[in-house]
């Protein structure tokens, strides 16, 4: 079934990104060390913002929770508790709808001095990035979960280490931060000393036990995981997903600049990661890439071909059917309608 190309502006409006070489889905993978065992009180902050993924949240939590040590006292190591940019109530996700409620037990401002930060898929606030700075200049251990990972990377953590993400969001991870080494097909990354990152949703669980073996060795561990009735053994082995693919859709837009020169935009998705190329046969250009921004319904393309730049700058027409502009390369301009669908 045909969409109206105001998908187009939507999809467009979010991170637009090319495709990885597909050479790079077979980087090696990257050896994970476990934090210095320690004893004591083991303070963990779990960093909310609107928009936080439950599973993010609730797998590492109930691992550092249900941690008892078999020490003949039965001691519970962990103390765990949530810091947001303010103690308001906040929603998690809820499927495109306002999620559970939760209400910080701390804002930035104020929360204790943490041991181990855990940070899952969530929108982000004000001062996330500032307070994660400090946690890691004061040697803390940081864990992020699925697209937390881009929390970590925005805030300069991650830059020239390796790191992964939910496999969704790979393409858009590896243009948004080209100086972070993204490594696939594992459960978790360590990036440095302190620093580690997870895939997405589940793979937090295994981190965390990851980390309790760290700490206290991997019976520990394994003794947590019996008590919460999870047999999943990725904290062991670290092995991915590598047979499960994202899934990938494809769109073609078409439209002429002469009688017979057909332009063709051609965007390919790959679970949430876009990118999109132009091919002009008449000229031979075949699935060279495009920048695709748009600011409400103005819509702008940049196909950086070797000598030839070509720029396409147009408005989506009423109704949404297709796109109406100019198109120029070599010093010359011509109109253009994309329409979506086969070409003319």
């Amino acid at each position: 079934m045909k969409k109206s190309v105001a998908e187009l502006v939507a999809i467009m409006s979010l991170a637009i990104l090319p495709m990885l070489n597909a050479s790079a889905d077979m980087q090696e993978k990257a050896p994970v060390k476990s934090p210095p065992a320690r004893s004591g009180v083991i303070k963990v902050a779990f960093v909310l913002s609107e928009n936080a993924n439950l599973m993010d949240i609730a797998g590492p939590w109930e691992v550092f929770q249900d941690t008892m040590l078999d020490d003949g006292k039965d001691t519970m190591p962990f103390e765990l508790y949530t810091v947001a940019p303010s103690r308001e109530p906040l929603h998690a996700t809820g499927g495109g709808r306002p999620g559970l409620t939760i209400t910080p037990d701390y804002s930035f401002a104020d929360a204790p001095v943490p041991d181990i930060v855990v940070i899952g898929a969530q929108s982000g606030g004000e001062g996330l990035e500032a307070w994660l700075q400090r946690q890691h200049a004061q040697q803390k251990t940081i864990l992020s979960i699925c697209t937390g990972a881009f929390k970590l990377a925005k805030a300069g953590l991650l830059d020239g280490k390796q790191a992964t993400t939910h496999h969704w969001y790979f393409g858009n991870f590896a243009d948004e931060f080209p100086n972070v080494k993204l490594v696939r097909q594992v459960r978790y990354v360590q990036a440095d000393p302190l620093t580690f990152t997870a895939g997405g949703l589940t793979s937090g669980v295994d981190l965390s036990l990851h980390i309790v073996a760290g700490y206290f060795g991997e019976a520990q561990a394994q003794r947590t995981a019996d008590y919460m009735e999870y047999q999943g053994r990725g904290w062991k082995s670290n092995e991915g997903i590598a047979a499960i693919s994202a899934p990938v859709k494809q769109q073609t837009w078409s439209g002429k600049i002469e009688p017979e020169t057909v332009v063709l935009l051609r965007r390919t998705t790959t679970g949430a990661s876009s990118a999109f190329t132009i091919d002009i046969p008449a000229r031979h250009i075949a699935g060279v890439p495009a920048t695709v921004k748009s600011d409400g319904t103005k819509v702008s393309i940049i196909v950086p071909i070797a000598g030839h730049a070509a720029t396409f700058t147009g408005e989506v027409e009423t109704g949404g059917a297709e796109v109406a502009g100019t198109f120029s390369q070599d010093g010359k301009s011509y109109p253009l309608t994309l329409r979506l669908g086969d070409a003319p």
